[in-house]
């Protein structure tokens, strides 16, 4: 009996309607299912693509682990600390790091940025020397060379290897001051190099670590952090540092140095996500609409039905069976097109973020499971509802 209900639901949605409205509201239903569950799945694939993208971009500049003081701005026992790591052979390469917000000034134009110190080391933990735009990444043994992010140097107006920067740093302390140049650390560098990454670091200055200890007032061996470089299996041995380290230190991997963003971005995902969510219920108005012409359409059949020993609850879920099938075609169709249309954007770029990046996208099968589960919950909901006006 219950293939007998299916058999009979398609033949009903197949077969000719007495009208050609009851056609056209029904095909108009499964369309419109069809272009929001194409519009779904290319926006999800969007932003899979994007959270990628993100992820490998911040790879260039992010290590693999930081460890970070429990308290405090200080590494404590650092000494003692740079001799652990040397001992782990997962470790590659490790870099001390200084960051903190400094006063830049050139030709009476001043500027607020993030400072960076690092050491000879840093260019063994992360690739940041592939995104110069033009020169090259400060020499660490100099006590006057950085490197500019693209937004700042062009604030500034700063060329290259040509002209003194004065950077400020004000200096600790709690008694009153009673001159200008007391108040502040100065050190003047030059610039050697442009890069271009993504918006968190157009703002960035790199200069040797020992700048940032001179500018800070820190002793020559501290470091406000330690980024590391892992050969392999990066989640096992940050789970060996927290063990051996204690909780003097916190350990993060990428993800972990980047979960403000990377939450944003699902927040911003989930927005979407709920409004195609809203888009996707007006889209199923048409299919309430159809279910209802449906049942006009055919209630001499559903006489004829009943007349044979068809009861009105089994009539009921046979129009919920046509809902079902018109859902499910709408479905098909929306997930083969946005397949498509996200196939010809991955290979063809189609449309750009701007005149040099397309925007990226990716295949990924939680979009495609997101997209089955809610298109056809919702389908399967709103034709529950409207088999229910069934009335004789």
């Amino acid at each position: 009996m219950k293939n007998l209900s299916w058999y009979i639901a398609f033949r009903y949605f197949i077969s000719k309607k007495r009208t050609q409205a009851v056609s056209f509201i029904m095909y108009t239903s499964l369309t419109a299912i069809a272009i929001a569950t194409c519009a779904m799945f290319v926006i999800l694939s969007v932003f899979s693509g994007l959270e990628s993208f993100n992820i490998k971009l911040f790879s260039d500049v992010n290590p693999d682990l930081r460890i970070l003081p429990a308290t405090g701005k200080t590494l404590p026992d650092i000494d003692n600390l740079e001799k652990k790591l040397s001992a782990y052979s997962d470790i590659k390469a490790f870099s001390k790091v200084i960051e903190e917000k400094v006063y830049v000034v050139f030709n009476e134009k001043d500027e607020i940025a993030y400072l960076k110190g690092v050491d000879k080391n840093f260019l063994k933990v992360v690739k940041i020397d592939t995104c110069f735009q033009a020169g090259k990444f400060p020499n660490i043994s100099s006590d006057n060379q950085a490197a500019f992010g693209n937004a700042l140097a062009y604030r500034l107006g700063v060329p290259i290897n040509k002209g003194s920067l004065s950077l400020y740093m004000p200096k600790p302390g709690k008694k009153l001051i009673s001159n200008t140049d007391d108040a502040f650390e100065k050190a003047g560098v030059y610039m050697t190099g442009v890069f271009a990454l993504n918006d968190q670091y157009e703002n960035y200055i790199f200069v040797p670590i020992q700048v940032s200890q001179k500018l800070l007032n820190l002793p020559p061996n501290s470091a406000f952090s330690i980024e590391l470089k892992v050969k392999d299996n990066v989640k096992s041995l940050q789970n060996k540092l927290k063990r051996d380290l204690g909780k003097k230190y916190i350990i993060l991997n990428r993800q972990e140095q980047d979960a403000s963003f990377l939450k944003m971005m699902k927040v911003e995902q989930l927005f979407i996500y709920l409004i195609f969510i809203l888009v996707i219920i007006i889209a199923t108005f048409n299919l309430a609409g159809a279910i209802i012409i449906i049942i006009l359409d055919k209630k001499n059949q559903s006489k004829t039905l009943i007349a044979l020993g068809y009861t009105i609850s089994k009539l009921k879920k046979l129009f919920l069976t046509i809902g079902i099938i018109i859902t499910l075609f709408g479905v098909m169709l929306g997930i083969l097109l946005g397949t498509l249309l996200t196939w010809l954007q991955a290979n063809f770029a189609l449309v750009k973020a701007n005149p040099f990046m397309p925007f990226p996208v990716k295949f990924d099968f939680y979009n495609y499971l997101i997209v089955l589960i809610t298109v056809l919950f919702i389908g399967f909901f709103v034709s529950f509802l409207s088999s229910r006006k069934l009335n004789f």
